[in-house]
C-alpha cells in the first residue's frame, strides 16, 4: 500500500462546488457548467427539483471520464 496518508493529498486548486459548497474531489463526478464546477449528484437533484426532469449530460471531452457537461437542448435555447 502507498505511504501516502489522505490528509497528505493537496485539494489547493480544487473548486468547490457551487449547490453544497464543499471541494470537488479531482476523480469525483462531476458537471461542468456555465455557472461553475458541481458534483454530479447535487446538479442532479437541484435539476430534478426545477424542471422535473434529469438533465441531459455529455461526457467529457479529452479522455475526462469523471467530468460532464450540460448539453443544449430546444427547451433550455427557446428559455433563454
Amino acid at each position: 500500500m502507498d505511504d501516502q496518508n489522505l490528509s497528505d493529498i493537496s485539494m489547493k486548486g480544487a473548486p468547490a462546488c457551487g449547490r453544497c459548497h464543499m471541494l470537488v474531489a479531482r476523480f469525483a463526478p462531476q458537471v461542468v457548467a456555465s455557472t461553475g464546477t458541481y458534483h454530479r449528484e447535487c446538479f442532479e437533484a437541484w435539476y430534478f427539483g426545477r424542471y422535473g426532469k434529469r438533465p441531459a449530460l455529455t461526457a467529457g471531452a479529452n479522455g475526462d471520464r469523471h467530468r460532464f457537461q450540460v448539453r443544449e437542448t430546444t427547451e433550455s435555447r427557446k428559455a433563454a
